[in-house]
């Protein structure tokens, strides 16, 4: 009989990833929330230096409440 026979060795094929690992939206939205961080962070630094304690204190409430409700 020739080499391989009837039923011929298959290669070998790589494992696929998991579904959903790694997508287009969820990196999308997470470049998104990065960029809200760093906007917040900036806002917060930005009303302090500039004197207005109490809104950079509110703006860092409200930036802690979205993310808060966005990471639990």
């Amino acid at each position: 009989m020739a080499a391989g026979g009837l039923f011929p060795q298959a290669k070998p094929v790589p494992p696929r990833a998991a579904h959903g690992s790694i997508s287009g939206t969820r990196v999308l939205m997470g470049v998104l929330l990065l960029m809200i961080a760093v906007a917040a962070v900036v806002a917060v630094v930005v009303t302090a230096s500039s004197g207005q304690a109490n809104l950079a204190i509110i703006i860092g409430i409200f930036s802690a409440a979205f993310f808060s409700r966005v990471l639990c």
